[in-house]
Formats: C-alpha cells, structure tokens, sequence
C-alpha cells in the first residue's frame, strides 16, 4: 500500500557465530569480503532484537571488495543443540552475486577453504529464458550458513537482477523458508510499499532442503520472489507440511541467518508491532540511524532500518 513504508533494498544480514573470527576467517581469505568494525553489542541494538543475551558479546561487520554497503555482520552466540540449517522456518540462506560462478569451485580449492560445497555450478531452471543463463552454485559457512554463489549474465536479459562488481560482491536475494508460499508473498505486499510480486515455479525440485531434511529426491516444491528497490529480492519456498519454527537459546537471535535488515523511508511508516520500540543505534552498521525489528509471517526477524 501506498501509505506504508518502502522496503527494499537489502542492507545486510546478520549470522550468529560460535566464533566471529574463526567464521569470518574465510569471507576474507576465500571470498574477498573486508571486516570494516568490529567491537561488541550494545545494550540500545541488543534490546532492539529483544535479545538481552548478546549484550557485550563480539560482533564484526564485513563487506564486498566491491565496497557495497550491504553487509554482513556475525555475532557471538552459544550453539543450538540440533540446529541444522535448511530444516526450519525462517532466513535459510543467502544469495551473493558473483562475476564467474564457474571460476570459483577452482579458486576455493586453490585456496584450501573452509567453505563445504553442497552444489556445483549449475543452469538455474526458474525464470524467463535467456541466451545466457543465470548459473550458481552452493556452499556452507563454518555457522552452517548456506550461501547461493549466482553469476548474472551480463547481456541486459535480467535488468532487475544486479551483476558483480566485484570477484563476490553483494547479497541480493534472500531465501525464506515459509509455511505457506502465499499467505507470506501476500503479507510482505500488503505490509509495505513498491513491493511486487515476482517469478513463481511450482512443483520444482529444491535437492538442498530435500537432503537437509532427510526427503527424497522426488520431493517437490513451490517457490515465489517478491522484488523491492534496489534489484533487491525475497525468495519465499513453501516448506513441507510440519516444518517448525527455528529454535533458540533464551533471549537470543536464533541461530544461523538470525535476521535480515532492509532499508525502510520511514519507521513512523510501519505498520506493524515492533519487538520493541525503534531507536538509534550508534554502532555499526547503524552509525546513528534508527532501528526497530518486526516478525514476518514465517516467524522470520526483519530488521528495518531507517533512512
């Protein structure tokens, strides 16, 4: 609706980490990414999460060699006995674009990563053919962090998609385990302005989330994007029946892809209870700015910051 805040685009991501350091270790090694702050988490941002428990706890925010200023942040956090990324509601992984999907299976080798490959370099099947196709491929992060590594051709046939400035530049698209498609492509158009829909694939499979939860491969799934400024997406998989919410240790983020931040016009805009009240943060990668985070119909935290 017109009257509501503008979402979009993506301002980073937020993963909780055993171990800031030794998880961010190969972002900078393997993927280019630089750690521009690093310190610990106030009071103001972790009441802003509703998550008393990561107060004074290490945080580190990096970002592409491109210089894009959408991050990615790690905070420290106590494992969750069981967790297994990709079995659960909420954030399940990131997409990052890339120059050359097919260069870096080579490249992490040469560099002897601490990054697992899950999915070799790949014709993506969803979408408006093209002469060049979108490819991508697949690793896991020492968090069980799941990211899509995608090469955007460079033949104007995706406008809406951004192409890497760098070797791995930003993230742009993030996947949201839902349980249902629908209801939460109709909750996040609903809630917030100059969101459209997007692509939609049903019946296709998704092997990742298939072998994390112990499926078969003839498991089938839908899938939808939402688009937001900024060639910014929300890829919403509708999850199979049962899939339960994402466990947490008390007064923490939960674990993996705790939260994604958006960019928002107007906090005053939000029609939508806040976990509590928005505030300024004068951290990075606030800097001043105000914050508040809402839940998402798939019970994912949305931070949105103003501005």
């Amino acid at each position: 609706m017109a009257d509501n805040a503008i979402l979009g685009p993506i301002a980073g991501a937020t993963i909780t980490a055993d171990d800031v350091d030794r998880v961010a270790a190969p972002y900078v090694k393997d993927l280019g990414y630089v750690i521009g702050q690093r310190g610990t988490v106030s009071a103001e941002q972790a009441a802003v999460w509703g998550a008393p428990a990561h107060a004074g706890k290490p945080f580190l925010v990096m970002n592409p060699a491109s210089g894009d200023p959408c991050f990615i942040r790690l905070v420290q956090s106590v494992p969750v006995p069981g967790y297994k990324a990709m079995t659960t509601l909420g954030w399940h992984s990131l997409e990052i674009t890339v120059e050359s999907c097919d260069a870096i299976p080579p490249h992490l080798a040469k560099q002897k990563t601490q990054f697992r490959t899950v999915g070799d370099p790949h014709d993506l099947g969803v979408g408006t053919p093209s002469a060049k196709p979108i490819r991508a491929m697949q690793v896991v992060g020492l968090a069980e962090e799941v990211l899509y590594l995608t090469e955007i051709p460079t033949d104007g046939s995706k406008p809406h998609l951004p192409n890497a400035k760098s070797f791995i530049d930003r993230i742009f698209i993030v996947p949201l385990a839902a349980p249902n498609m629908d209801t939460t492509r109709d909750w996040y158009i609903s809630n917030f302005a100059e969101v459209k829909k997007g692509i939609e694939a049903r019946n296709i499979p998704m092997k990742l989330i298939a072998s994390a939860m112990g499926l078969g491969d003839s498991m089938r799934m839908a899938i939808c994007t939402v688009v937001m400024p900024g060639k910014s997406l929300i890829e919403i998989d509708d999850m199979p029946p049962g899939t339960k919410p994402r466990p947490r240790s008390k007064d923490s983020l939960p674990p993996g892809i705790a939260t994604i931040s958006f960019k928002v016009d107007s906090l005053d805009k939000v029609r939508l209870p806040f976990i509590a009240p928005p505030r300024a943060v004068r951290e990075a990668p606030y800097n001043g700015k105000r914050v508040g985070v809402v839940v998402g119909s798939a019970t994912e935290l949305i931070e949105l910051v103003e501005g």
